[in-house]
């Protein structure tokens, strides 16, 4: 048995065929139907429902002087009136080649596109009633998405459609305002304002399933949508981003009537919450609000929704600058080298842990028996050196040699810091980070006169630095102490004092 939502759906396709054009969605008034390679679009509305003032009006906008927000309303190929599939219809057509309408948009798009379209169109509203009139309400078909921006598929000001009408095609109860579906004046309500607002919230949740008797009960109760989750439509992650939770709290208040906001304003609210739905803005702005811990929770929240590499680039670098947790950090990086072992931030954010803080690693690792742990650091230490590019390896040298020396692989250590301190037959002796790993790998070798002879270059270059001021004053001061340290250690090895 063929059921009345498949009737409907023949009836369309015949209309369909016989317009050479695409169903694309119910309108305030009619269907609409694009067929953009012929730049047309065309809105059907049963002839008997448009009365002879109502026919006047509408051949009436075909000399009306063009608005940059309207769509132009031209006179039809075959006429103002045709039969198609067996019914007669008025027929509105449109010149326009706009690819889809604004309901294509909130039925496919990712959620911060839905509400970039639903927002552009809020802000489009105010240009909308001054040119058709304060009554103005558009369904999401009513509104075509063109290359410059929302445009309105223009009606005259006919108020609300035909009770059978309404129950004909149950989207528009949807957007129905709940005192036109009591049957009541709107009173304070904006209904033009309250039918974008639903569209908007159709960006977070989706509509019930349900009969045209149940949702016109729904409508006139201002409880169309469920609040149970399993009706939302963004990734769950989202629901603890405060702009998020704000701009639907905000919708639900508008489509209940609790409270009222002018258009261009709800738009800068969809406008803030659009951009908190990338999981790196949202990470980024509780670690700016000075809340790195819930930072790092909400990454991991949206890496199961949304895996991807900047992500975890991210939430390592909190968890290694702010929350002072290493060891955190190289989790979240090892997961990035698995997710894209091409690009070069996670290798590099590993040399700089695991080298630059190998004494942190070291303390946590005292209790450890067999050292396992601190081997597996060393591997990904050498893996990640070998997956630089060949052209950052020799920047990053220093902090694989730190790696090296940490884990006490000295004549490694030493061999490594030679081949990275020259190039061809140059000793690079301005590399000073180099230059004192060098000196290092000599001292804990117990080789005295080599270390002694590459302290003496490490002096003469530090002098040469200060004098030419070709290093910055920090770089050269930090350098400075470190080889005066190197100084004192080889004074008290000379003089009997203990190794290291």
């Amino acid at each position: 048995m063929t059921t009345a939502a498949q009737a409907a759906q023949a009836a369309r396709a015949a209309v369909a065929a016989e317009l050479d054009a695409e169903y694309a969605g119910v309108g305030w008034w009619g269907t609409l139907y694009r067929a953009p390679h012929r730049r047309r679009w065309y809105r059907l509305i049963p002839v008997e429902e448009v009365d002879g003032d109502q026919r006047s009006e509408l051949l009436a906008w075909h000399t009306r002087p063009r608005r940059p927000e309207l769509v132009p309303v031209v006179p039809g190929e075959q006429g103002e009136q045709r039969q198609l599939a067996g019914r007669w219809f008025q027929v509105v057509s449109y010149e326009t080649d706009a690819p889809r309408a604004l309901g294509d948009a909130l039925a496919e798009d990712t959620a911060a596109a839905r509400l970039a379209s639903v927002a552009g169109a809020l802000r489009a509203l105010p240009a909308w009633r001054s040119a058709i009139g304060p009554e103005l309400v558009a369904l999401p078909a009513d509104i075509v998405l063109s290359g410059h921006g929302p445009l309105l598929l223009p009606l005259p000001a006919w108020g609300a459609p035909s009770v059978g009408q309404l129950f004909a095609e149950p989207d528009r109860l949807a957007h129905l305002a709940p005192e036109a579906a009591r049957g009541l004046p709107a009173g304070d309500r904006d209904p033009g304002l309250h039918a974008l607002g639903v569209a908007a919230l159709r960006c977070f949740e989706s509509p019930p399933d349900a009969d045209t008797e149940r949702l016109l009960q729904r409508a006139a109760c201002s409880a169309v949508f469920s609040s149970r989750p399993h009706a939302g439509r963004l990734p769950s992650w989202t629901r603890r981003v405060e702009p998020v939770r704000a701009a639907h709290e905000q919708l639900r208040a508008l489509t209940s009537g609790s409270r009222s906001v002018d258009p261009p304003r709800l738009a800068d609210i969809l406008d803030e919450a659009r951009r908190a739905m990338d999981p790196l803005v949202a990470v980024g702005a509780l670690r700016a609000e000075g809340r790195p811990r819930k930072a790092v929770g909400l990454a991991h929240a949206a890496l199961v929704d949304s895996p991807g590499y900047p992500l975890l680039i991210l939430a390592a670098e909190i968890a290694h600058q702010d929350l002072r947790d290493p060891l955190e950090a190289l989790s979240l990086l090892e997961r990035a080298v698995q997710a894209d072992p091409s690009r070069s931030e996670a290798y590099t954010a590993q040399l700089s842990i695991i080298g630059g803080l190998w004494s942190v690693v070291q303390g946590r690792l005292a209790g450890a028996t067999d050292g396992s742990f601190a081997h597996r650091l060393l591997a990904t230490a050498r893996t990640a050196f070998e997956g630089l590019p060949p052209d950052q390896r020799r920047e990053h040298a220093h902090e694989m040699a730190v790696c090296l020396i940490g884990q006490g692989e000295l004549a490694e250590a030493n061999t490594f810091v030679h081949r990275w301190l020259h190039d061809g037959p140059t000793l690079m002796w301005w590399r000073l980070d180099l230059m004192l790993d060098y000196a290092d790998t000599f001292l804990l070798l117990d080789r005295l006169d080599e270390a002694e002879q590459v302290a003496e270059q490490i002096g003469a270059g530090l002098r040469r630095l200060r004098e030419n001021g070709q290093m910055a004053q920090r770089d050269i001061h930090e350098h400075g102490l470190r080889y005066a340290e190197l100084v004192r250690r080889l004074h008290d090895r000379r003089n009997g004092g203990s190794r290291g």
